[in-house]
């Protein structure tokens, strides 16, 4: 009986195969793979937002957003030179005709703060001022969905270039900053610098004041 069977078997999975349509899996684009990158990154969970990330670009090597979500993703796991690599380049394609607004803060933001954690304040300052004055940073919001860090915003900015102008010794320049933030949360923007010591404390007041 066995040797019967298995003939039948066999036959019957040729009968089935050849009567059913193969369902082709549409392939993932570079939107897809950034988006499952993002919700990873949210969670904490950086090695598989890097693999996404990274499969976007493979798609397209030239996806701005998805160079930022690498970036930030390098960012949270402490990778500054590769970061700032990732935003370098996202930098560089996210000023094609037809990124969105949104992206291009991010972009910026995420530019600023590497340059800053790498001890680059000067090229910190540039992406800051620029998200400042030509990208509406006063009213900048990162929020990817389930982050557990919270929302990154326009007040995160200014802290960014409060600690850059501090690196560099341009007091001037950190008591704009620092009032910038003041006024987020509606506190006097009177401050005026006394002296490096007391300026310190003024800024870690006020990080442990951040509203967002």
């Amino acid at each position: 009986m066995a040797k019967k069977i298995l003939p039948l078997v066999a036959a019957a999975a040729i009968i089935v195969s050849l009567g059913c349509e193969v369902e082709e899996v549409e392939p993932w684009s570079q939107a897809d793979w950034t988006n499952a990158g993002w919700e990873s990154w949210a969670k904490g969970d950086y090695e598989t937002a890097e693999q996404a990330f990274g499969s976007a670009l493979k798609v397209d090597p030239y996806y701005a957003e998805a160079h930022a979500g690498m970036g930030w993703t390098l960012l949270r796991t402490q990778d500054i030179d590769d970061a700032i690599d990732a935003f370098e380049d996202a930098v560089l394609y996210g000023e094609q005709v037809g990124t969105p607004l949104q992206i291009r803060q991010v972009i910026y933001m995420g530019a600023a703060t590497t340059y800053e954690a790498g001890d680059e304040y000067e090229l910190s300052v540039a992406r800051g001022r620029y998200l400042v004055n030509k990208l509406d940073g006063d009213n900048f919001k990162f929020l990817p969905k389930g982050d557990p860090g919270g929302h990154i915003t326009g007040y995160d900015l200014y802290v960014i270039l409060a600690l850059d102008y501090y690196g560099l010794g341009d007091a001037s320049n950190c008591v704009w900053a620092i009032n910038r933030m003041r006024r987020k949360i509606q506190e006097p923007v009177n401050y005026k610098f006394k002296n490096w010591k007391e300026t310190t404390a003024e800024i870690e007041r006020l990080i442990a004041k951040d509203p967002s």
